[in-house]
């Protein structure tokens, strides 16, 4: 019976629809811009100094270390196969202690990022994790969100599309119910139940007091249960100052997707307070379109514009003498990333 309701519920939700189905439609598209550019890898010169533009295998890393100190959360790159007697004495030099959030280096949508609340759950995620990854201080601010930023060539200033903002997924007691009957009632928590009842942080049998509210879900993500809503009315003149800033510290940057969180929403208008938790590239979405009142046509719309921007804006650093990923290039690349 779950498995049928799950069923009906991403049926009627477009947003928990499979993403291949979501850019079907953009497919075309993309395929005609590729015979406008001459190229099916255009969107490589968006931004020249991000691996293919940031669409796969881009390095959080590389891009976080542009920016200023104050704006990232203290951050330490942690080699494959490290060992951690040493990954431990890194962190008391950094003065990072637990919690910590650890995220492959070259990850997307969520997969792999983990909240680690002591070192034997360090010690398993290094064991378990076959790649490069990144150790950062988790910031507690209650407001998360994404914005998108784009900026053509031969502007000085950008323009601020999207905005999501993000409301983590929880529950909130009513004294007789328990935490796995809590989470069966809501189809947004129903549909990650299976992972959340596993956490060995999560007793389903707990009966959380009335009115008692209980996190479920830290990280941010739309597939860990995460509710998008659209946020685009916050854009203002302060914080495309501020991110007109920003992206002057990415180099050759010009689209992308800032995750952040700040301590309140009047703080993030203000641009106060911001911690940049990742830079995304190419490969990030205007998320505001998976609100849940959203419109499937309205957001391909959207997805069309943006795609259209990437051709402008690749355009526009192609006649700077940036040149587009080679097929071979693009095959390396993309092998690598596979194997990751």
């Amino acid at each position: 019976m779950p498995k049928l309701t799950n069923f009906i519920t991403k049926l009627l939700h477009w947003e928990f629809w499979p993403t291949w189905i979501v850019y079907f439609p953009l497919f075309f598209y993309y395929l005609w811009l590729s015979l406008k550019a001459r190229s099916l890898f255009f969107f490589t010169t968006a931004n020249p100094d991000m691996e293919k533009g940031g669409l796969y295998n881009c390095s959080k890393y590389k891009q976080l270390k542009h920016l200023p100190v104050e704006l990232k959360p203290t951050t330490l790159f942690v080699k494959s196969g490290s060992r951690l007697p040493l990954i431990r004495a890194k962190l008391q030099t950094l003065d990072l202690d637990f919690p910590i959030i650890a995220k492959p280096d070259r990850g997307e949508r969520g997969k792999g990022v983990a909240l680690l609340k002591n070192l034997s759950q360090l010690k398993k995620y290094m064991e378990d994790s076959p790649t490069d990854f990144l150790i950062q201080e988790y910031i507690s601010d209650p407001f998360e969100a994404g914005l998108f930023y784009y900026r053509f060539p031969d502007k000085h200033s950008g323009k601020i599309p999207s905005i999501v903002l993000k409301t983590f997924l929880s529950v909130t007691g009513d004294g007789k119910s328990t935490l796995k009957e809590l989470i069966q009632q809501i189809p947004r928590a129903r549909l990650v139940a299976n992972k959340l009842l596993k956490r060995e942080d999560v007793n389903p049998q707990e009966i959380l007091p009335s009115g008692t509210k209980k996190l479920l879900e830290p990280i941010g993500n739309h597939n860990r249960g995460t509710e998008f809503s659209n946020g685009n009315q916050f854009a203002n003149q302060e914080l495309l100052y501020f991110f007109d800033a920003l992206s002057y510290h990415l180099p050759h940057f010009h689209y992308g997707r800032f995750d952040l969180k700040a301590p309140s929403l009047e703080d993030f208008l203000k641009g106060h307070g911001i911690k940049i938790l990742e830079v995304n590239g190419v490969n990030a979405e205007p998320a505001h379109i998976y609100d849940p009142k959203g419109k499937y046509l309205d957001a391909i719309n959207t997805l069309f514009r943006h795609w259209k921007i990437i051709f402008l804006i690749s355009k526009g650093n192609r006649q700077e003498g940036f040149l587009p990923a080679t097929f071979e290039m693009a095959l390396k690349n993309f092998r690598e990333w596979k194997q990751n």
